[in-house]
């Protein structure tokens, strides 16, 4: 068996949030990793997109327009979040993606050649998790780099 490669450090940290307040609590964690290893942080929010999110009419909107409109609306979003969850801290960056939110994260974390996720083990779909499996689960089982998972507080 081969041995694995311990980091010393990590450099490139992912946030993905989804504004609840568990991923409010894993950027805390974030910033707090970031700053002792004088990591870049990438915090993401992936827009739901998939068929489950997306599943109801809207008969005055198309999709597409619906789909953009969200992404600017959470782009304003993840400003003022960044704002308060960074405050002080500079070495990060932001970005909004559509998606379906695991396999957008996944492909983030490669792409950005994360050496750490650190997420919430909570969201805000909880229903979703009875029926579907949680993101940060199959974020967790997928993850080639590891992933940090932080509880609620109680």
């Amino acid at each position: 068996m081969a041995a694995i490669k311990k980091p010393s450090v990590f450099q490139r940290i992912l946030i993905p949030i989804d504004f609840s307040p568990t991923s409010e609590e894993a950027a805390a964690y974030g910033v707090m990793m970031a700053k002792a290893h004088k990591a870049k942080l990438h915090i993401l929010h992936v827009v739901d997109v998939s068929e489950d999110a997306a599943g109801f009419y809207v008969p005055h909107l198309s999709y597409d327009k619906f789909d953009k409109e969200m992404v600017v609306g959470a782009t304003v979003m993840l400003k003022k979040f960044c704002t308060k969850a960074c405050k002080g801290f500079k070495n990060f960056d932001s970005e909004v993606l559509s998606g379906i939110p695991y396999k957008a994260i996944l492909k983030a974390a490669k792409g950005n050649e994360s050496d750490l996720i650190i997420m919430g083990a909570l969201g805000r779909g909880r229903l979703d998790k009875l029926l579907f499996g949680s993101t940060t689960e199959r974020v967790m089982r997928k993850s080639k780099c590891p992933v940090l998972i932080v509880h609620p507080a109680p």
